[in-house]
Parts: C-alpha cells; sequence; structure tokens
C-alpha cells in the first residue's frame, strides 16, 4: 500500500536519437526520479536539466491505451502517444509555442518488480509546424536505488 501512495524511487539513464536528412544525433543523461502505480497507470516522474533552458519536470504516463508524456517547466509540453497513430500537441519553449505531431511506430514499457528495474521505448516521427523534425527514438533504463 505505502509503495502506492510514495513510489519507488528509481536512477534513469536516458538515451535520445534523432535521425534526420541522413545525420543521426544522440543525447545521453541520467536523473534520480519516482516510479508509482495510480489505477491502471504506471507513472515516471524526473526532473532534467537542459543545458542553456533550465529544468524541466516530466511525468510520463503509460498505460494499455498508450503513453502521455507532460513536461513543465523552462519548456512546456503535452503530447499523447498511441501505437500506429498520429496525434497532435504543442510545444512551450523559451523561443515560443510550437505545433506538434507524432506518429508512433514503436512503444514498449516493462518493469522487473522482483529485480527491481524496468525499460521504456518510445519511437516516433516529429513534425514541427509542418516540417519533418526526423525520427526520434527515446530509451529510458530505470533502476530502484538501493537504500
Amino acid at each position: 500500500m505505502a509503495e502506492k501512495e510514495t513510489g519507488i524511487s528509481v536512477k534513469l539513464s536516458i538515451e535520445t536519437e534523432i535521425r534526420h536528412d541522413g545525420m543521426k544525433e544522440a543525447h545521453s543523461g541520467t536523473a534520480d526520479g519516482m516510479l508509482y502505480k495510480k489505477g491502471d497507470s504506471t507513472y515516471l516522474k524526473y526532473i532534467e536539466e537542459i543545458e542553456e533552458v533550465g529544468s524541466v519536470n516530466n511525468v510520463i504516463k503509460m498505460n494499455h491505451k498508450g503513453i502521455v508524456v507532460i513536461r513543465n517547466g523552462s519548456v512546456g509540453m503535452r503530447q499523447k502517444f498511441l501505437i500506429g497513430q498520429t496525434t497532435q500537441g504543442m510545444y512551450d519553449s523559451p523561443f515560443g509555442q510550437l505545433r506538434m505531431e507524432t506518429t508512433t511506430k514503436a512503444m514498449e514499457f516493462r518493469w522487473n518488480r522482483q529485480e527491481g528495474h524496468g525499460e521504456l521505448l518510445l519511437e516516433y516521427a516529429l513534425v514541427l509546424q509542418g516540417e519533418k523534425a526526423g525520427n526520434h527514438t527515446i530509451k529510458i533504463y530505470f533502476k530502484e536505488h538501493s537504500c
């Protein structure tokens, strides 16, 4: 019961890759976060530090229907990802608001409670303001913090 209310403290390893016009850009980082369950959804919550922009609070909601990514802080976003479907959203940055369109190609979430680790995979094609912005892959590996 306490786990549902407080969540599990996890260490995240985040890898992003963007392929666009024959080029590949990769980024990686780590963060501390919380994994918790509420109803039929699992949430992954963490703070990300973005160079030259600032900190961003991230909440990723996962269930059998899809994935929703909510970002608040120096950038803002709420985007739903549904396998094989195109969804609309907005991206707020210090430079203005951009219309987003994502077509989800793959998504997977695994959590091994006994071993205390899991992963999230999200692959999608992104269009910003009507312009193709490449194919994005996000992999988040997370492991329960040992006290």
